[in-house]
């Protein structure tokens, strides 16, 4: 079903105003003068959600040559109910915001990993948001742009430290290409951090492990150090 999402600007009797602030496909909105219209009451799936959820399925479809939009979202819900176990299924209508989060976090995983190319504005629309750092961290995708990224430090590792040989847990980590790394170093840590809105992802024992962060192992009992970004080289 074509998707349109807006603002109400009036609301007169029977007559509801509405600005779109987003819509890709406005003929179909005038094809037979008919519509529904889903209020946003802030209890279930929003309209921002919907809407990155349709960008990120529109993605799919085109990478997967289906060009079916409404079976793309019906083969992506069904492999996301069948691995988040919700065997009642769910409806983008009127699910609840943690099962949209939950199944908007699954859509970048899947675009991540099988390297589904995005359109800039799909990209905009998820970036910096729905665990998009750790995902791109996952699969060595730059959180920017989504080219081949490695780790790079939030803070300074120090001259002279062997990365491989220290440990990494309660550090910040962010993957970026080679491209956007050489930016950091020329703008600084914290111009490019706030250019581009990253936060960084603080390494945990589970991260080490799934990077393979230097002396990754852990013991129970092991002290985390944490540690603050420094405006110097990494």
């Amino acid at each position: 079903m074509p998707q349109a999402m807006g603002r109400v600007l009036e609301i007169k009797d029977n007559i509801v105003t509405i600005e779109l602030t987003q819509s890709d496909q406005l003929q179909y909105l005038v094809s037979n003068g008919e519509v529904g219209l889903l209020y946003d009451d802030g209890r279930h799936i929003t309209a921002a959600q919907q809407h990155k959820i349709y960008a990120l399925l529109g993605e799919i479809d085109r990478w997967a040559g289906n060009y079916l939009p409404e079976l793309t979202k019906t083969q992506m819900k069904e492999q996301y109910a069948l691995y988040s176990g919700i065997y009642d299924g769910f409806s983008l209508a009127n699910c609840s915001e943690t099962v949209a989060t939950n199944f908007i976090e699954y859509l970048i995983d899947f675009c991540l990993a099988w390297n589904v190319p995005f359109l800039t504005r799909t990209l905009d629309e998820v970036q910096g948001q729905y665990g998009w750092e750790r995902t791109c961290l996952k699969y060595k995708k730059c959180c920017i742009c989504g080219n081949h990224a490695d780790v790079a430090h939030v803070h300074a590792v120090g001259i002279g430290r062997d990365r491989n040989h220290i440990k990494h847990i309660g550090n910040q980590v962010m993957p970026l290409c080679r491209v956007h790394h050489n930016q950091q170093h020329n703008i600084g840590i914290y111009s490019f951090m706030a250019k581009y809105h990253i936060k960084g992802v603080r390494v945990t024992p589970d991260v080490a492990a799934m990077l393979r962060l230097g002396d990754w192992r852990t013991e129970p009992g092991d002290p985390i150090t944490l540690t603050e970004a420094q405006n110097e080289e990494i």
